[in-house]
């Protein structure tokens, strides 16, 4: 996948996988949450305004969840005033989604 690969197992032999090793449990996310995550990834990179422009509402706190579940990442600055940030998606984001 992209130049390398990647080991998956069968969803049927989820639970006795869950049983040797810590394997981490599917990822739950709000609607809001799906939202938000689904502007960044697709207008990336995106200002936080931005998103808040297409959203109608303030996202500054599922912003901050989504880069605690290293889904999003601030990928730098903008030239704009004030030089806000830049907001992309991680790499955990396109392995969580299979992309």
């Amino acid at each position: 996948m992209a130049g390398g690969f990647r080991l998956l197992t069968r969803r049927q032999f989820a639970p006795w996988l869950r049983r040797l090793v810590h394997v981490p449990g599917e990822m739950r996310l709000s609607a809001p949450t799906m939202e938000t995550l689904a502007v960044v990834a697709y207008r990336q990179p995106v200002l936080r305004a931005e998103i808040e422009a297409i959203r109608g509402v303030g996202c500054g706190e599922i912003l901050r969840q989504l880069m605690e579940r290293d889904l999003v990442r601030i990928g730098g600055r903008s030239d704009d005033l004030g030089r806000p940030y830049l907001y992309t998606t991680t790499r955990r984001f396109l392995q969580l989604f299979g992309l």
